[in-house]
């Protein structure tokens, strides 16, 4: 698995999540209207390292950012609820 944040205008964090196809996500992300560049920033992790790795990097978003998450994201966690 991979971490991978989407960056908009000025370097600014509009999304951050994780993935095992980084051009697929891209993709994805593209086709449902999430604007920005999909930059990876780690790699080779278990899927439990990574889930614990974006919740991680989220709540430091929240921190820095009045509570809120990134643009495009939707959850506290990071975690979907399947």
């Amino acid at each position: 698995m991979q971490g991978y944040v989407i960056r908009g205008r000025g370097g600014r964090t509009n999304y951050v999540g994780i993935t095992n196809n980084p051009s697929r996500r891209a993709a994805e992300h593209r086709r449902s209207g999430k604007r920005g560049r999909l930059q990876v920033v780690t790699g080779g992790m278990s899927r439990g390292k990574a889930r614990r790795w974006e919740a991680a990097k989220l709540a430091r978003f929240r921190r820095n950012n009045r509570g809120r998450n990134p643009t495009y994201n939707k959850t506290r966690s990071g975690v979907w609820k399947w």
